[in-house]
């Protein structure tokens, strides 16, 4: 007789945990590009980087929202083992990045661009 082979989950399980992360992470790119941008003198149209970023915020906060539906989909069909594991590491990071998300366009949205420094 063979000895036993464990089951191997596949590499996809593990990938969907850099998912949430990476959209975190395109967002937070494009939010700083498009400020840093904005502060450069030979930019003609400064509103449409902002739209930029507002565009890029919500599109990763749909995003987000659209994989947390998907893995809690998924949920039906997991059984309680590893696989459970990554399943819900994969929706508090993708709940962790919404913040994140947010966090990052609030000083966009609030704050005044390119304001000289003091002194």
């Amino acid at each position: 007789m063979s000895p036993a082979r464990p089951r191997v989950r596949p590499l996809v399980d593990l990938l969907r945990l850099f998912v949430p992360p990476g959209i975190w992470f395109a967002q937070f790119t494009t939010v700083y590009l498009a400020e840093a941008l904005m502060c450069t003198p030979p930019v003609a149209r400064p509103g449409a980087l902002i739209w930029t970023g507002a565009a890029a915020t919500l599109t990763a906060l749909a995003a987000l929202i659209a994989f947390a539906f998907m893995q809690g989909r998924r949920a039906d069909r997991i059984e309680r083992t590893g696989a459970a594991f990554l399943h819900d590491a994969a929706l508090w990071l993708a709940l962790l990045s919404g913040l994140a998300v947010i966090w990052t366009a609030f000083p966009f949205a609030v704050l005044p661009t390119c304001t000289p420094p003091a002194g």
